[in-house]
């Protein structure tokens, strides 16, 4: 009986410590994640590197996929995998929505140019408006009261960033405060899921040393 109290205890003990190890890896890809995106985004001029960084965290997602496959862990991993990385992409995405948001100025803009835009493979069509800002400096904006009845001398509202670190845009889709609560989910969801696969490989190797007896 003492025997195998002690063997549950040990079990315990070592699930718990798998758990642990697999929590501190989650949590040292999501460090890794936010230090990427921050310095991918602050030493960009444009959208090359977000866009570069994107690519990688989805190629990132698919390898994660295919680990998760190869390891044997049941499928509801490899769509939680699937689910953070979309997740994680989103951020770069609207990260100068919440820039607006946070800081940015409403002005008035005055349309200077008018173009068509053609989105490559799928061909959907957009209606680009070239705006002059306050301070002299031209933007092109996309959105609401941007389209064919839009003339050049039209006076718009957009979000301008003071600090020029974001283009000027009609409107803001994501605030601060949600991408904060985006961001921490997906931390939280790297921790837990990183926990769990480190609980599951524990308990994977203890069968097989158990079986191997």
């Amino acid at each position: 009986m003492a025997a195998t109290r002690m063997s549950r205890f040990t079990m315990s003990r070592g699930k718990v410590g798998q758990g642990l190890l697999g929590a501190a890896g989650g949590l040292g890809l999501a460090a890794l994640w936010i230090g990427s995106s921050a310095l991918a985004i602050g030493h960009s001029s444009g959208a090359e590197g977000p866009a570069i960084l994107g690519v990688v965290i989805f190629m990132t997602g698919l390898v994660g996929m295919i680990t998760v496959g190869i390891l044997g862990l049941p499928w509801p991993y490899s769509i939680a995998v699937a689910v953070l990385t979309v997740l994680m992409v989103m951020p770069l995405a609207f990260y100068g929505d919440a820039v607006l948001d946070r800081r940015g100025e409403q002005v008035t803009a005055v349309v200077s140019e008018l173009r068509v835009s053609v989105s490559q493979p799928s061909g959907t069509t957009s209606h680009v408006c070239g705006v002059r800002l306050p301070d002299g400096t031209e933007a092109d904006v996309v959105g609401s009261r941007c389209d064919e009845d839009s003339r050049i001398g039209d006076r718009l509202t957009v979000y301008q960033d003071p600090e020029g670190r974001v283009t000027a845009r009609r409107e803001v889709q994501m605030t601060a405060g949600q991408l904060s609560w985006l961001v921490g989910a997906c931390v939280a969801g790297l921790v837990t899921l990183g926990a769990r696969i480190g609980v599951h490989v524990g308990r994977h190797r203890h069968r097989t040393v158990r079986d191997e007896r």
